[in-house]
């Protein structure tokens, strides 16, 4: 679903105020250029004070306020935090997990698959929609907020998944047997007999499970939309803010919702993007977040084909980022001119909109120190004025960068049941799959390199370059998806501890890499946690112009002691006893080939193996590297649209390869070769033909 104007605001919640300020709030918006608000998905207990009394005075008074002014409005359906009256009515609302039944409190730790709380939910969600579905200045609704399932595991909800491997498994022996259920006495004998999940030591029971409880946040959001459908004119939008796994701010991919099946019922994608600022502000982690968004919105990259099935519908439709951050905890209070640098970040990854998480730092409980665009004492201070300033140039530049079509030659697969199989058999207490995957990711990043995030569900067979790391689990069917891609041509840079293990993690009994020896041409059967170990590449890898065959690349939490078959080996291990086998190798494979990474390295060892890969499928890459940070796509008019941004405190100059054409910011022209200098934090943006 395309947007017509690119969205620019933050949530915002009169309830919280200290005093009533909402028409002098929307000034100050629409005085930033701002144009959206999202409203009311945090606040069940203010709509609904008491068992079906409602109370939606301060609801009316925002949208009001917005209509006067002329603002946007995405409404929350308020389901993600319970009133207290609801915990008392019905206990067992509150999840019941490993540790017990949850204590009331904290936001999504409710049981969604309770019945009292479905009911109760469903009646608030009709109740809110009744009072708001006649506003014209409403264009769209979020479901929920960053759904979880609170790790739910009463004997009701339990009874459900026995139900689900019921009907996947009709013969419980055979059920039995894929589980490998003889080990440790664990064999069931019935279903109605089935043991308490939270107790097993069955690594393939346990991800089953939280494969069972992702497929309930599919079902909920589904739920959730169906209801809205109800309600809705056709012009209006449904979304969610998908997030992403955290350490501190968002980092990998969400272990607990199937992000690809949840948007299903969704007419645009929503994210929340949260990143270090400061000294630490690298941009990764906004690429990395609107790459996710655009493959949930189904707009990867330039290789979006409108013929072939994808989550959404509508060929061209863009992600919105639901949350990020303005000043944010508090080692994120930007640098000047961060602020600005992270807004088109946001928009050069393809996002349609950016919204803030909050308008306004809020005065007591438990994000009171989650600053917003405005301090605590709610004056506009230098934030304010940095995103006003964005927001009167990027309303100049519109027409030029909404609904942004990205170009995309290589993409990156990622699979959450491996992503659950790594956490359920981990390599080491330092290495898990998001860490892997951020490594790839980053390191192409750091290249200029961009990248598309698909699914082992997507049609990557478009993809010049395909990067699969730590594929754990993989099924015969995917693998020969894989293989049939570098048959006809594809490039693969495949990733140690991949094709291990089935669906349901069964450990592979033939020689690994399982299927795929013939493709890498190279096997492994024996793996350790090495020491003293690096790799040194070898003189087939290394061009003329840059011999580093003497450097030795260190090797840590993971080797495969690899024999290469047919495959050139193109780097051994540094080492007494492992140093006759193969750290990386590649084979030609059909009409493409296949790189092997047998080892957890270094990401300047996989920059290297990155940038040979790229030169053998004919993917260019920019002559300078990050901090100079360069993102393309296509605009509406069919004109290319280049921006380079400086991620750095000190000025950065590189030398513009782009075509000839118009830098937009200060309307000069621009030459192919021109030689550019960024200041610190800054960004230019140039508009040129694409013949």
């Amino acid at each position: 679903m395309k947007l017509d104007n690119l969205l620019f605001g933050a949530a915002y919640y009169s309830e919280y105020m200290p005093y009533e300020r909402t028409d002098k709030d929307m000034q100050l918006m629409k005085d930033a250029c701002m144009n959206v608000i999202r409203i009311a998905e945090s606040t069940w207990s203010t709509w609904e004070p008491a068992d079906n009394v409602y109370n939606f005075e301060k609801l009316h008074g925002m949208l009001k306020a917005a209509e006067a002014h002329n603002m946007k409005v995405i409404i929350g359906t308020p389901t993600y935090a319970i009133p207290p009256w609801l915990y008392e009515k019905y206990p067992d609302i509150l999840a019941y997990t490993k540790n017990g039944r949850e204590l009331y409190g904290h936001r999504q730790l409710t049981d969604i698959t309770n019945p009292h709380y479905l009911f109760h939910a469903e009646r608030i969600i009709r109740k809110l929609m009744d009072e708001i579905k006649d506003y014209p200045h409403i264009i769209g609704f979020q479901l929920d907020n960053e759904t979880r399932s609170a790790g739910a595991a009463s004997p009701e909800t339990q009874k459900l998944f026995v139900a689900k491997m019921k009907e996947k498994y009709k013969d419980i022996d055979k059920f039995n047997d894929e589980f490998g259920l003889d080990y440790w006495s664990n064999r069931i004998t019935s279903w109605e007999t089935f043991p308490d999940v939270r107790g097993t030591i069955n690594g393939s029971l346990s991800a089953a499970y939280k494969r069972f409880l992702r497929d309930c946040i599919t079902d909920f959001l589904k739920w959730q939309s169906d209801i809205l459908k109800e309600y809705m004119r056709p012009e209006q939008f449904i979304t969610h803010n998908f997030d992403f796994s955290w350490i501190g701010h968002s980092f990998g991919i969400q272990p607990e919702v199937n992000q690809f099946d949840a948007v299903k019922c969704m007419d645009i994608a929503g994210v929340d993007i949260y990143h270090p600022s400061q000294d630490k502000l690298t941009g990764a982690e906004i690429a990395f977040g609107g790459a996710v968004g655009r493959a949930l919105s189904g707009n990867a990259g330039g290789m979006y084909d409108s013929s072939s099935e994808s989550a959404l519908s509508d060929n061209g439709s863009n992600y919105i980022v639901l949350e990020t951050q303005s000043q944010g905890n508090l080692s994120w209070l930007p640098y000047p001119g961060q602020l600005k640098l992270q807004a088109y970040s946001h928009l050069s990854s393809g996002a349609s909109g950016v919204m803030y998480w909050n308008w306004h730092s809020i005065h007591n409980s438990f994000e009171s120190y989650w600053k917003g665009v405005l301090s605590h004492d709610l004056t506009p201070s230098d934030d304010y004025y940095e995103l006003k300033s964005f927001g009167q140039e990027m309303r100049r530049l519109e027409p030029h960068l909404r609904n942004l079509k990205k170009l995309c030659s290589a993409a990156i697969l990622t699979d959450n049941q491996s992503l659950v199989g790594l956490d359920e058999f981990p390599i080491s207490d330092k290495l898990n799959y998001n860490e892997i995957l951020r490594e790839f990711y980053d390191s192409c990043y750091e290249l200029n390199l961009e990248c598309d995030i698909v699914s082992k569900d997507s049609d990557f067979s478009q993809y010049s370059l395909l990067i699969i790391p730590a594929l754990y689990s993989a099924s015969e069917e995917l693998i020969s998806k894989i293989k049939d891609y570098v048959r006809c041509g594809g490039q693969i840079i495949l990733g140690f501890k991949s094709c291990f293990s089935d669906e349901e993690l069964k450990i592979y009994h033939e020689i690994q890499p399982y299927l795929m020896t013939d493709c890498i041409g190279a096997s492994y059967s024996r793996f350790t946690r090495p020491e003293n170990t690096g790799l040194r590449f070898t003189k087939d890898f290394c061009d003329t112009s840059s011999d580093i065959s003497d450097t030795v690349y260190p090797v840590t939490e993971w080797i495969e002691l690899l024999r290469a078959d047919s495959a050139e080996v193109w780097a051994s291990y540094v080492h007494k006893y492992w140093g006759n086998f193969s750290a990386v190798t590649y084979n030609k494979f059909g009409k493409g080939g296949a790189l092997y990474i047998a080892c957890h390295t270094t990401k300047d060892a996989l920059k290297l193996i990155i940038k040979k890969m790229c030169g053998l499928s004919n993917i260019k890459l920019t002559d300078f590297t990050f901090p100079i940070i360069k993102k393309s796509g296509i605009n509406e008019a069919g004109k290319m649209i280049n921006y380079y941004f400086n991620y750095s405190s000190n000025p950065e100059k590189f030398v513009y390869d782009g075509p000839t054409g118009t830098e937009l910011i200060s309307g000069s022209p621009i030459k192919t070769g021109d030689e550019t200098t960024l200041p610190e934090w800054s960004i230019i943006i140039t508009e040129s033909s694409i013949h």
